[in-house]
């Protein structure tokens, strides 16, 4: 087996893992007042059929997701590499589509038994704001990001006149360059334009989880908003410099060989991180050990969650809520200021997209 083939299966293996960390075992990490997206007594979150339901979603997206992730990683043995890549994410789509069908069947049980047990939830809503939270990363911190990117801008000013040219641009699975571009200033104006944009869209995130509405548990919420406020920044950075490190061997300041090692590393750093906030954080803070805490919420706004994953809410001026599956935040869609949100992210992608080809 060759290094590079080695290379794409362990990037391949590493992503798996990672998906099927994040799927399977999420329930066992919400808050104990919410399973599957509907909002029960904290009390029963041990009862034993709501147990049954964790266990058996778990061991479906498990069984479901290595059956996919080995058998498609097999495919290498007797297919090129590139068309087995492509049946690897394939296989990733499939397996998140079979998780979430899984998740609406665990979902409808949940619904069935709170009809059934007609439990009984506070009747007030329970939305504190207060503006920008001290707990998160000030916008300010956010200007560091300009330091991989003046390294990325100083490197191309000081190379550019040594430069062949033409250019390597890209590298196929073999290490081997397939597409050269012709050297101009443009061509090195890619990285540090998307660079900017991508700052641009870490700090707009960032600021939106400080202006998120906070529940009873409000200084959980807060704890929880500084966990991911810190994990977001450190994310963006380390993005800034593979950014960087992408130009540098545009430049041949570094080889490339060293560009298809940090790929793995940034998977491996996610992972652990992963692992991290949700065993030791928990979704909204779940699992921290806050003492003199508000309890839970137990107010039952269901209506406002559709499915479990889109929140619709007009009375409720936050852009960012908690989600209800998953690690992290979603957005308010009942809030105009999504919209200017939804907006922000195209035109991030659309300018992502096609920038390199205007400038190239």
């Amino acid at each position: 087996m060759s290094e590079n083939l080695s290379y794409i299966i362990g990037i391949m293996g590493f992503s798996w893992v990672l998906v099927l960390f994040a799927t399977a075992l999420t329930p066992y990490f919400m808050q104990k007042n919410i399973c599957f997206g509907i909002s029960i007594p904290v009390s029963e979150y041990n009862d034993p059929k709501i147990r049954l339901l964790r266990r058996n979603y778990c061991i479906s997206c498990l069984s479901i997701g290595l059956v996919l992730g080995i058998g498609s990683t097999i495919c290498y043995i007797w297919m090129p590499a590139e068309r087995a890549l492509w049946l690897q994410l394939s296989g990733i789509i499939l397996y998140l589509a079979a998780s979430t069908i899984i998740y609406f069947f665990a979902r409808s049980e949940i619904k069935a038994i709170k009809l059934e047990r007609d439990w009984e939830f506070d009747t007030e809503t329970v939305i504190k704001t207060s503006g920008k939270s001290g707990k998160t990363i000030g916008t300010a911190w956010y200007l560091l990001y300009l330091v991989p990117i003046a390294i990325a801008v100083f490197a191309a000013v000081l190379k550019y006149p040594s430069l062949p040219g033409h250019i390597p641009m890209h590298y196929n699975l073999a290490g081997k360059v397939d597409r050269y571009a012709a050297k101009s200033i443009g061509t090195f104006a890619v990285m540090p334009l998307i660079q900017c944009f991508t700052g641009l869209l870490f700090a707009g995130i960032n600021f939106g989880i400080g202006t998120a509405g906070h529940q009873r548990n409000y200084r959980r919420t807060q704890a929880f908003q500084g966990i991911m406020s810190i994990f977001l920044y450190t994310i963006g950075f380390m993005v800034m410099l593979l950014f960087t490190c992408i130009q540098l061997t545009m430049l041949s300041v570094i080889n490339e060989k060293l560009m298809m090692v940090l790929p793995f590393a940034f998977l491996v750093i996610i992972f652990l991180s992963c692992i991290y906030l949700t065993v030791k954080v928990g979704q909204g803070g779940s699992r921290l050990d806050i003492r003199d805490d508000a309890p839970l919420n137990r107010m039952d706004d269901d209506r406002y969650w559709l499915g479990g994953f889109l929140y619709c809410n007009k009375d409720d001026p936050s852009l960012f809520v908690e989600k209800r599956f998953g690690m992290g935040y979603t957005l308010n869609f009942g809030n105009p200021r999504s919209l200017i949100a939804i907006a922000a992210f195209v035109v991030f992608i659309l300018a992502v997209t096609v920038i390199p080809f205007m400038l190239e």
